[in-house]
């Protein structure tokens, strides 16, 4: 039953919330983060699943980018289990708007189900059940990839599952409990598998420590579970380990992120004291800063378990929490950015199937799973004399650590040739559409002018993972195999007749329609390499064209 204590914290949830995305929500739709590659990725995402509820269409092969071959959705980020929810906003106020709406959700959704787990089975204390889900919700580990990624900050599921799985043992209903955990799971594959991946692991360890080898009452349940969840996701995931552009192993670059020595007990880039703490050179990518806690709440979850070590759960947490802690370091340990030459822990699973594919820094986001719970016993078990020195040694522990609001950027408009939809008088149903630059992280032009156009504009390239060389079952790269003409985009020279064979071959295979490439200054180069191959382009409605449908 709902207490006017549980709306309250809810509610600080949702302000709190609100805070970390106001520069956004301030001017709705018109502003983006201050490094929108992997945001414009997601608003893709957003509006392709409001497409397939609308009009239908295969979800695990995705035909609007990467033509002629497609995406395999599955090795991807597609997130439907955020995105079906949400389309009914994409479809009334497009995926710019979603997005923002969902990262809220999000983040107060998962703080939330944290206090409802700790309020309802660990913890008799509201408040401190509402200092673990304040933790459980906005550590760096959730904030870091709430404007990037928000697949990854929707971590509202992580405390149900493991409520249902620890539940298991207490008061086994196998074919309930079964069924129950199942829906849970195949929920979160489609929010995304890598939490659910971390979450299993942890839960393991943590029952491992908690219960010994005693799982027998689970068995019966978790059985019921895995024969339900293989059944409903059976060709989902062999379509994305063995169908077209399906992958062995992640991308080079994205599975080399660890944790760095100096990260444990730093602050994360996003947080208030981050001037004072952060280490040069910057230890990455700031939505890979899980473990970045800071050194207060560190210190002090160190001091309470010490105190409390002869607790089994404080005990099981723990251990659970360092686990994961040091697997984030990742194959070879780090100080200051510099390689020491020791091999982490993490290089014994590396090439394992499925850790192969995983980030290691993210084997961090256990540590703060571990640390919420730990946060509200402490809360709940320590006697101060003055209940203001609590709240002050709570504030001075949590507040350094606090998010700041997201730095924005303006977002640029979309030109008139892709808004009034002048674009389609060049292009067939099955032709496809070069947008120069190449997308990329950096470079997420084509994917802004797509989503657009509500995903009607068809992509040659794109910014995806797919296998090296376009080989089903290579190592993972992002974006398309490059072709003669990417390797020319990518780095103009003096073009031959060679190049120009070449370059309307790649157009045949493509089925390139027209090329189109916003008229800044900063591409030139490559303009001028487009009108030495295929004569002069023509600005119109925003965009320098070049119509090649009969160069191809």
């Amino acid at each position: 039953m709902l207490r006017r204590a549980d709306l309250l914290a809810v509610g600080s949830y949702v302000l709190a919330a609100l805070f970390v995305c106001g520069r956004l929500l301030a001017h709705p739709g018109q502003r983006l983060p201050y490094t929108p590659g992997d945001r414009m990725q997601a608003e893709w995402h957003l509006a392709l699943a409001a497409r397939l509820l609308g009009h239908g269409g295969n979800p695990f092969l995705l035909d609007r980018m990467n033509a002629p071959v497609g995406v395999n959705a599955m090795a991807n980020t597609t997130q439907y289990g955020l995105g079906v929810p949400m389309a009914p906003v994409t479809w009334l106020f497009g995926p710019g708007i979603a997005f923002d709406v969902l990262i809220v959700l999000a983040l107060s959704g998962t703080a939330a189900a944290w206090y409802w787990l700790l309020s309802r089975h660990v913890v008799d204390s509201r408040p401190a059940a509402w200092v673990g889900g304040l933790l459980g919700g906005f550590a760096p580990s959730v904030v870091g990839h709430a404007t990037f990624h928000p697949n990854l900050a929707a971590q509202f599921l992580v405390p149900v599952i493991a409520w249902r799985v620890v539940k298991m043992l207490d008061a086994p209903r196998y074919l309930r409990d079964g069924i129950a955990l199942a829906a849970l799971v195949v929920w979160q594959v489609f929010i995304n598998e890598e939490t659910l991946f971390i979450t299993a692991l942890a839960l393991g360890v943590f029952l491992l420590f908690r219960r010994g080898l005693r799982w027998r009452a689970m068995l019966p349940g978790l059985g019921v579970a895995a024969a339900i969840s293989l059944v409903v996701l059976a060709y989902p995931l062999w379509f994305q380990f063995f169908g077209t552009n399906a992958y062995r192993g992640g991308e080079h670059q994205m599975t080399t992120f660890h944790t760095d020595l100096l990260g444990v007990g730093s602050f994360s880039r996003t947080s208030v004291a981050v001037r004072w703490s952060e280490f040069p050179p910057a230890p990455g990518f700031s939505a890979e800063q899980h473990a970045h806690l800071g050194w207060p709440l560190m210190l002090a979850a160190l001091a309470f378990v010490v105190w409390q070590w002869r607790d089994r759960l404080v005990r099981s947490l723990a251990i659970t929490g360092a686990v994961f802690l040091v697997l984030s370091f990742g194959t070879e340990l780090t100080v200051r950015g510099r390689a020491t030459g020791i091999p982490g822990p993490y290089a014994l699973l590396a090439k394992l199937p499925l850790f192969d594919t995983l980030l290691p820094t993210r084997m961090g986001e256990a540590l703060t799973w571990c640390l919420a719970p730990i946060a509200a016993l402490a809360v709940a078990r320590c006697r101060f004399p003055a209940r203001i020195l609590a709240v002050g040694l709570v504030a001075a522990v949590l507040v350094p650590a606090a998010p700041t609001p997201t730095p924005v950027i303006d977002r640029p408009a979309i030109p008139a040739f892709v808004s009034s939809g002048a674009w389609r008088g060049y292009v067939e149903a099955e032709d496809s559409v070069l947008v120069v630059p190449l997308a990329d992280f950096d470079h997420w032009t084509a994917l802004s002018w797509s989503t657009a156009t509500g995903l009607d504009m068809r992509l040659s390239h794109g910014y995806f993972l797919g296998p090296e060389g376009g080989v089903t079952g290579h190592h993972a790269v992002v974006g398309p195999p490059a072709r003669a003409l990417d390797r020319l985009l990518r780095a103009p020279r003096p073009v031959t007749d060679a190049d120009r064979g070449a370059a309307r071959a790649d157009l045949a295979y493509w089925h390139t329609a027209i090329i189109i490439s916003p008229p800044d200054r900063a591409f030139a180069a490559q303009h001028a390499l487009l009108d030495d191959l295929f004569g002069p382009g023509q600005l119109i409605g925003g965009v320098r064209l070049w119509d090649v449908r009969a160069q191809r």
